[in-house]
Protein backbone atom coordinates (compact mmCIF):
# COMPACT_ATOMS: atom_id res chain seq x y z
CA UNK A 1 0.00 0.00 0.00
CA UNK A 2 2.81 2.41 0.88
CA UNK A 3 4.56 1.59 -2.41
CA UNK A 4 1.41 2.44 -4.36
CA UNK A 5 1.07 5.80 -2.61
CA UNK A 6 4.77 6.51 -3.19
CA UNK A 7 4.48 5.67 -6.91
CA UNK A 8 1.41 7.87 -7.27
CA UNK A 9 3.13 10.73 -5.46
CA UNK A 10 6.23 10.45 -7.67
CA UNK A 11 4.05 10.31 -10.79
CA UNK A 12 2.17 13.41 -9.75
CA UNK A 13 5.43 15.27 -8.99
CA UNK A 14 6.90 14.21 -12.34
CA UNK A 15 3.79 15.32 -14.22
CA UNK A 16 3.77 18.69 -12.43
CA UNK A 17 7.45 19.28 -13.24
CA UNK A 18 6.86 18.27 -16.86
CA UNK A 19 4.02 20.78 -17.19
CA UNK A 20 6.22 23.52 -15.71
CA UNK A 21 9.00 22.63 -18.12
CA UNK A 22 6.65 22.99 -21.10
CA UNK A 23 5.39 26.39 -19.95
CA UNK A 24 7.76 28.90 -21.60
CA UNK A 25 7.02 31.97 -19.45
CA UNK A 26 5.68 32.75 -16.02
CA UNK A 27 2.56 34.57 -17.21
CA UNK A 28 1.54 31.78 -19.60
CA UNK A 29 2.03 33.67 -22.85
CA UNK A 30 3.90 32.00 -25.64
CA UNK A 31 6.18 33.93 -27.95
CA UNK A 32 5.78 32.59 -31.45
CA UNK A 33 7.96 33.44 -34.37
CA UNK A 34 6.01 34.59 -37.35
CA UNK A 35 6.20 31.74 -39.78
CA UNK A 36 6.84 32.68 -43.35
CA UNK A 37 6.18 30.66 -46.46
CA UNK A 38 9.32 29.32 -48.16
CA UNK A 39 9.48 29.24 -51.95
CA UNK A 40 11.94 27.58 -54.33
CA UNK A 41 13.94 29.45 -56.95
CA UNK A 42 12.98 28.45 -60.49
CA UNK A 43 16.65 28.24 -61.51
CA UNK A 44 18.63 26.68 -58.63
CA UNK A 45 15.78 25.22 -56.47
CA UNK A 46 17.10 27.06 -53.38
CA UNK A 47 14.36 27.72 -50.83
CA UNK A 48 14.06 31.31 -49.64
CA UNK A 49 11.44 33.27 -47.65
CA UNK A 50 8.64 34.55 -49.82
CA UNK A 51 9.35 38.14 -48.75
CA UNK A 52 12.91 37.89 -50.16
CA UNK A 53 11.87 36.28 -53.44
CA UNK A 54 11.83 38.06 -56.78
CA UNK A 55 8.73 37.18 -58.79
CA UNK A 56 8.90 37.78 -62.51
CA UNK A 57 6.52 36.42 -65.17
CA UNK A 58 4.88 34.16 -62.60
CA UNK A 59 8.19 32.48 -61.65
CA UNK A 60 10.10 32.82 -58.38
CA UNK A 61 13.80 33.66 -58.22
CA UNK A 62 16.29 33.92 -55.37
CA UNK A 63 18.42 36.70 -56.86
CA UNK A 64 18.43 39.39 -59.51
CA UNK A 65 20.96 37.36 -61.55
CA UNK A 66 18.63 34.36 -61.72
CA UNK A 67 15.67 36.53 -62.73
CA UNK A 68 17.46 37.76 -65.87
Amino acid sequence: MIKLILVMLLGWAGFTLFKKYLKPTLNGTVKTESGEKMVACSVCETHIPESDAIIKNGKTFCSKEHSE
